[in-house]
């Protein structure tokens, strides 16, 4: 007969077993969800599902294994305890290996579970989804709707383990997005994407996000080819994820610095970008949807200085990382229960500048405003070169035209030195908040064919 446990009870389960049977220590990470989600494509088409996944990591001695569960039967776990074990002690020794012990009470973070979300019904989501799709179409007959959803999710996460530490907390999630394009019979825009997200059923506003998007693809007709040049880039926040945030996470990243793919492996306390630059990593800041109050091994969350008027002042780590470098850990500990944590970035957010956006514009001689980008980077040495979407040609201060097949090639590090300006106005994307950011001496390519 299947035994079902709680989250509470799996996690317990888990680590009794797992010393019970030999094991060193052991830790328990376990998540519950529930998530109910619409397609925009069709509205009858909506899912909801529970999901509960637990991972099981084991130390014997200074050797680890890890194995995990979809489902919080009790038997089920006992043999993944088995597995884990097992798994441990076929695995070669290593000293940085270890399972943090508690420390101080964690504080939980308020404002990221809401307690009006238990009431939000999958014909809330159907509602939702309906509102954005009827708000982008009204905006104008020519935006044609491609994809898009709308989500609510209810998430508890627990980490137990053998040292002490023992902590589990609720995450209220919204979030939401439309993908599609301007249409007329003579021509097609480029594609828009609009996401946005909230922890509170107050703060969800699908009709702004609706009419941003309606008004950017209608922008986008009538775009132009325009000859090639060097100039002056700027960056709307989700373009800042793929040409700049990624490249910079990859490289704060302690585990990337030890194995020497890194570029700021020798950076500490030295200038990697202008002063304009302030970047943290902060889960604490409920504003984003990374937030929580703990990482993947039950350690405090915290708002890590990253970067500091242009001055690199750490790195990320989680326990591991952190034994080798002989350091505490950052709370930066990641990933599923599937799978043994890892570091990873929580939040990344851009500190506001003192500009407004029209103001960097009106600075330019010639340059172009990027809002999505299609191509490639390189996340250990900042090579970027792809095609401009979204984008907008600017020449003495004025906004001429949408651009047309233009091509942007740089690197992302040289970038950051010519870094000319930031934002007073800033975007909350699901696990960021950013600002738009302007960069100097960029090359811009028409295409020839």
């Amino acid at each position: 007969m299947r035994t079902l446990l709680s989250l509470i009870d799996a996690c317990s389960t888990a680590v009794k077993e797992a010393v019970r049977n030999g094991a060193t220590d052991a830790e328990a990470y376990g998540v519950n969800s529930k998530e109910s989600e619409v397609i925009i494509e069709n509205l009858k088409q909506s899912k909801s599902h529970e999901i509960g996944n637990l991972g099981i990591r084991v130390l014997v001695g200074s050797s680890q294994g890890f194995s995990s569960v979809n489902a919080f039967e009790k038997e089920q776990i006992i043999q993944s305890v088995k597995m884990a074990i097992k798994l441990a002690k076929v695995s070669p020794p290593d000293n940085f290996n270890s399972i943090p012990h508690k420390t101080a009470k964690i504080s939980l973070l308020t404002k990221i579970y809401d307690k009006e979300a238990l009431g939000f019904e999958l014909s809330d989501n159907v509602r939702m989804a309906k509102d954005m799709l009827l708000t982008a179409r009204s905006y104008d007959n020519r935006v044609s709707i491609d994809s898009g959803n709308f989500t609510s999710a209810l998430l508890t996460h627990m980490v137990l383990n053998s040292c002490g530490i023992s902590v589990i907390e609720n995450i209220s999630l919204f979030s939401w997005s439309l993908m599609g394009m301007a249409v007329t019979p003579d021509q097609v825009s480029n594609f828009d994407v609009q996401i946005d997200s909230s922890h509170c059923v107050k703060d969800i506003d699908v009709i702004s996000t609706a009419k941003e998007f309606a008004k950017a693809v209608i922008n986008y007709l009538g775009p132009r080819n325009v000859d090639s040049f060097r100039g002056e880039m700027i960056l709307s926040p989700p373009a800042s994820i793929e040409l700049v945030q990624e490249v910079i996470a990859h490289s704060i990243n302690s585990k990337n610095v030890q194995k020497q793919a890194s570029k700021f492996k020798e950076n500490i306390n030295t200038s990697v970008s202008t002063d304009l630059l302030n970047l943290e990593d902060d889960a604490t800041n409920v504003d984003a949807l990374g937030a929580s109050s703990f990482d993947r091994e039950g350690v405090d969350h915290r708002r890590n200085v990253i970067i500091e008027k242009g001055i690199l002042k750490g790195f990320i780590y989680d326990t591991y990382t952190a034994n080798k470098d002989s350091v505490e850990t950052t709370g930066n500990a990641g990933g599923s229960p599937k799978y043994p944590p890892m570091v990873s970035t929580t939040n990344m957010i851009v500190s506001a500048g003192n500009s407004k956006l029209e103001t960097l514009i009106s600075e330019i001689q010639k340059g172009v405003i990027i809002n999505r980008f299609s191509g490639t980077v390189n996340p250990v040495d900042g090579d970027f070169s792809g095609v401009v979407k979204g984008g907008y040609y600017i020449k003495d201060g004025n906004i001429i035209c949408p651009v047309k097949e233009l091509m942007v090639a740089g690197n992302a590090f040289d970038a950051l030195k010519n870094l000319t300006g930031v934002s007073k106005e800033t975007k909350s994307l699901p696990d960021s908040i950013l600002p738009y950011t302007r960069f100097s001496n960029i090359s811009f390519t028409a295409n020839e064919t």
